[in-house]
């Protein structure tokens, strides 16, 4: 299991790798909102961005195969250690910038 954290302005989020599950948390107002992959609202500029291919669909089948491309796309890697590298990757175009990451029963580990 690894804890990886993020920041965007003032917003921080948590996600927690688990083998090939993701577990993101945000803060708002003082307390942790956790979900998975399927409770986070992606955009369909954002899917079709990444997937162009799905330009002639509707928007709800655009945001629903999106998610599933991106969960086939995590239990696809090898690794927890693949998994967090790459998600640091894809957030830094987003603007997240990595604060730090934690391995279960190891001590937190700040991100260059």
């Amino acid at each position: 299991m690894i804890d990886l954290m993020l920041r965007r302005g003032g917003d921080i989020i948590l996600i927690t790798i688990k083998g090939k599950q993701l577990y993101f948390a945000r803060n708002q107002g003082g307390y942790f909102y956790k979900t998975t992959i399927d409770g986070l609202k992606f955009s369909v500029a954002g899917v079709l961005k990444q997937f162009p291919d799905l330009e002639d669909k509707e928007n709800q089948e655009i945001l629903k195969i999106g998610k599933e491309r991106f969960k086939d796309h995590i239990r696809g890697m090898k690794s927890e250690e693949e998994i967090k590298n790459y998600l640091i990757e894809d957030l830094k175009k987003h603007g997240y910038m990595a604060m730090f990451y934690q391995r279960k029963g190891f001590r937190p580990i700040k991100c260059h």
